[in-house]
């Protein structure tokens, strides 16, 4: 297999954890786990993925100490966000003219 790269910029570290946190739930490291979503958005699953693509979607039972890591490091760094003004979520800032 012929080695190429893609530079992926401008991913919050939040985000990277909550993709390590996956790659740890199942296994391997983390080039092979964003192939696998690259893969899978593209190709759809093929026979090899589909056992790995059955368990990212298989709904599990809901762990509410996860569910608060995660908040938690989704809120990291939310200060940093532009609290945008009401008028931005005016109906007429959303769709102009149009009717």
């Amino acid at each position: 297999m012929e080695s190429n790269k893609i530079e992926v910029t401008g991913i919050s570290e939040p985000l990277l954890q909550l993709i390590d946190e996956r790659v740890r739930q199942f296994g391997g490291d983390r080039a092979a786990y964003i192939r696998d979503l690259i893969q899978r958005d593209i190709f759809g699953t093929s026979q090899e993925q589909k056992y790995s693509f059955a368990q990212l979607v298989t709904k599990g039972t809901f762990n509410p100490q996860q569910w608060e890591a995660d908040m938690k490091l989704l809120v990291q760094g939310a200060e940093k966000i532009p609290v945008l003004p009401p008028e931005a979520f005016s109906r007429e800032s959303i769709y102009g003219n149009h009717d």
